[in-house]
């Protein structure tokens, strides 16, 4: 098995990570993603394998992830996203984790549909419906939802 490698994406990584996002036909806001890509409103990390992007996680840190939903001042994970044939490899679950190890104390939130509640549920999220879709959080290590 190839050893996955995670690193922050910067700017010049948009068109792989855009190509990633697109892949996994997921909606992206092309602003939203430029400032994350310059670390501006939070950050993306690319996971390679042999240099070649395999997945990437965007995450929103501004005033923008802020929600009613959980107190404090959570980061929003607005794309995460997974090639199709590296799949069930471990590789989002390394991504996610990552992303939640870089916000730090921050609780790590996001809206997804219900194919993936499951991936979620797996990488400690706490999860309730939403709008039709579903919102979970995690909770920095320690903590419990609704404390501070």
């Amino acid at each position: 098995m190839s050893t996955v490698s995670l690193r922050r994406a910067d700017p010049d990584d948009h068109l792989a990570v855009v190509r990633l996002f697109d892949a996994a036909m997921l909606e992206t806001d092309a602003d939203r993603l430029r400032r994350q890509l310059e670390a501006t409103a939070g950050f993306v990390l690319l996971a390679t394998i042999k240099e070649r992007p395999v997945g990437a996680v965007a995450v929103d840190t501004g005033p923008a992830a802020a929600t009613q939903l959980v107190e404090g001042d959570p980061a929003r994970i607005t794309a995460i996203a997974v090639r199709r044939r590296r799949r069930d490899r471990g590789i989002g679950r390394q991504l996610l984790m990552a992303a939640a190890d870089r916000v730090g104390p921050r609780p790590l939130t996001a809206i997804f549909d219900k194919r993936v509640r499951p991936f979620y549920r797996a990488c400690g999220f706490e999860i309730e419906p939403y709008e039709g879709r579903y919102w979970g959080c995690r909770q920095p290590s320690g903590a419990a939802l609704g404390s501070e």
